[in-house]
């Protein structure tokens, strides 16, 4: 990992120690969640199916994701005016992010950590390319960059 932020990295002119800083924080908060979902559907004394996993971590999520919403973005869309809450999109949402985790506690369940992590890789490496190669996005990559953006994380 280090490797390759090192190489993306290299010669970039806004290069952001606090983004840096948050990205591995990231990376390192992710494969803990995996790890503990992974203990949960595997441990011996528990037999946990996706969908009972996510009764019980959904209500989790729910409430520290709530907290920090409502005393951060929400003052600031309430000062903007902008909060006007659709409800067809806030449903679909909804599913698509009920969806993603009954994905991966079956990926998790039927796998392991690891192989979620790969496989977020890979999806990884495709973002980049597709956004670099076939829509040329308006960002200018150098090889270098691209190169150790594409290494494994």
């Amino acid at each position: 990992i280090s490797f390759g932020v090192a190489i993306a990295a290299y010669g970039e002119a806004r290069f952001d120690l606090r983004g840096v800083a948050l990205q591995l924080a990231a990376v390192a908060f992710e494969a803990t969640r995996l790890v503990l979902i992974q203990i949960l559907l595997t441990s011996k004394g528990i037999s946990l199916n996706p969908i009972t996993s996510l009764y019980y971590v959904a209500p989790c999520c729910l409430g520290f994701l709530f907290l920090p919403w409502v005393f951060v973005e929400l003052p600031r869309l309430r000062a903007v005016g902008m909060f006007e809450p659709d409800f067809f999109v806030f449903g679909t949402n909804s599913l698509c992010a009920f969806a993603l985790n009954l994905a991966v506690f079956l990926l998790v369940g039927k796998t392991s950590a690891l192989t979620m992590n790969v496989a977020g890789v890979v999806k990884d490496w495709l973002l980049i390319a597709f956004s670099w190669s076939p829509i040329r996005s308006n960002n200018t990559n150098s090889t270098p960059n691209l190169v150790g953006s594409l290494s494994p994380a």
